[in-house]
């Protein structure tokens, strides 16, 4: 496998290469369905060994403003339940 990114012109290709990867798929499902993403958009699949620039060293989500503002308003229960401990 080659790296794929995830973009508008390519999720059937993008999703086709995810079914290969059930536990992976699982996975972005679960967070899909607790509200935490809104999809895959900018998520990139490549082999584990697969040298990566240096600046993709790590994971960086790409959320919509819907998800953003479900994740800050989770963080902010959160904070208010401790808040009250």
């Amino acid at each position: 496998m080659t790296e794929l990114f995830c973009h508008e012109g390519n999720v059937g290709e993008f999703n086709a290469a995810l079914r290969d990867h059930p536990d992976l798929r699982a996975f972005a499902a679960a967070f899909h369905q607790a509200g935490l993403i809104d999809g895959l958009r900018g998520a990139r699949l490549r082999p584990a060994d697969a040298q990566r620039p240096e600046n993709l060293q790590g994971a960086t989500p790409v959320l919509s403003d819907a998800a953003e503002s479900r994740l800050a308003d989770l963080w902010w229960r959160r904070s208010q339940e401790g808040a009250q401990a």
